[in-house]
């Protein structure tokens, strides 16, 4: 029954906040949460408070993805709480991906977030979009 509820509350927290409501996945949030999202793109992060991982968030739910939880995985007691997450977003016709999300709970609290997929999508995405924003500030 645990790993159920973890596994929806994951669910719900994660749509809430790629569609803009963070607060839901805020509250879940430890204080001293770690987050990293790898790569070499203006999205790549290595957070380790709060407001740094929810401005992160934010900035990517500005973007509006088609964000889908293809399936969630839960392992460990309360006190040592591992989710898996596999996910696919697309963000237009512009940009597309699939990967991993890997959470560490803590009682509830989500203490750190690692996400795996392809860094080099993420960065060709990041230079047309501001090969975009340079075209239209020269207009």
């Amino acid at each position: 029954m645990y790993r159920w509820v973890v596994a929806k509350m994951a669910r719900w927290a994660i749509q809430s906040a790629v569609t803009g409501e963070v607060g839901p996945a805020t509250r879940m949030m430890a204080d001293d949460v770690a987050f990293t999202f790898p790569g070499s793109s203006s999205f790549a992060a290595s957070t380790r408070t709060k407001p740094e991982m929810v401005a992160w968030v934010e900035r990517f739910a500005a973007l509006k993805p088609e964000y889908v939880v293809r399936d969630v995985i839960v392992t460990g007691p309360p006190w040592n709480t591992r989710v898996a997450v596999r996910l696919s977003d697309r963000i237009g016709d512009d940009y597309n991906n699939e990967g991993m999300q890997y959470l560490r709970m803590r009682w509830g609290k989500l203490i750190s977030e690692e996400v795996f997929l392809d860094t080099e999508k993420v960065a060709e995405f990041d230079r047309r979009q501001s090969e975009v924003a340079a075209a239209v500030a020269r207009a």
